[in-house]
């Protein structure tokens, strides 16, 4: 049987969405996903910012709670419209580790598998670095952020990979005679193009998210790259803005 699949990849959700990850709320309401695969970083988990917690203008007003709040909105929509969540852990979501890390009193009380109810919703969740995988093609949220990551990213997993993390689309592929043919594939992301943390500065970065079909039967897919462009895109003869 073929399995449709929305890949969402960086949506750093904090007290706010961005107006990308909106449009792409739309499309998953169309489209009637099998599965919904978070790319990691979904939540952008601000408020345990090893960056800023030294710097107290910086987190004036930040809240741990109003973050898991909105993610936890977030999610309630995203069930409605798929049968199947996979959440896999990004650096973002990795802080909160590495705040437990300094603040161990606090275990058990700001896990994200806790705090997100995920194991009530039936998501299920990787740790960061994990591969997930669905017929062919394996799932993580990034390894490198080198200029051409997707050629490191091949050679270091040999076998056909998805991941985020760079916020930047690319594509490398390796057609070996004794092997089958593999391909690393970088999505775009579904955050906030200028943060406040820029400070100006042009990020480099571009709008986007994935859809795969995959057959369940022989594991073949097809990966289509959606490229979000001035917040609009075209998807089966359909103008989303």
């Amino acid at each position: 049987m073929i399995k449709k699949v929305i890949i969402l990849p960086d949506a750093h959700i904090d007290t706010k969405v961005s107006k990308e990850y909106k449009l792409a709320k739309k499309f998953v309401k169309d489209f009637k996903a099998d599965e919904i695969i978070l790319l990691g970083d979904f939540m952008d988990v601000s408020a345990l910012s090893g960056w800023d917690l030294d710097k107290r203008r910086n987190m004036e007003g930040r809240r741990f709670k109003k973050e898991v709040d909105v993610t936890n909105k977030e999610l309630d929509y995203l069930q409605a419209h798929t049968k199947k969540i996979t959440y896999l852990e990004g650096n973002h979501e990795n802080r909160i580790e590495r705040y437990l890390d300094k603040h161990p009193e606090m275990e058990g009380m700001i896990d994200l598998e806790l705090v997100l109810g995920l194991k009530y919703r039936n998501i299920t969740y990787h740790t960061i670095n994990t591969l997930y995988k669905l017929g062919h093609l394996r799932f993580t949220h990034g390894l490198y952020t080198n200029e051409f990551h997707t050629k490191k990213t091949l050679q270091a997993i040999g076998d056909n990979i998805v991941y985020g993390h760079i916020h930047r689309p690319q594509a490398y592929m390796l057609n070996m005679q004794l092997q089958k043919p593999i391909m690393a594939y970088s999505l775009g992301a579904l955050c906030n193009k200028a943060p406040d943390y820029m400070k100006g500065r042009p990020a480099n970065w571009m709008s986007g998210f994935g859809v795969v079909y995959y057959d369940d039967r022989t594991g073949n897919f097809n990966l289509y790259i959606i490229n979000i462009i001035n917040n609009k895109f075209i998807w089966g003869g359909k103008v989303y803005e």
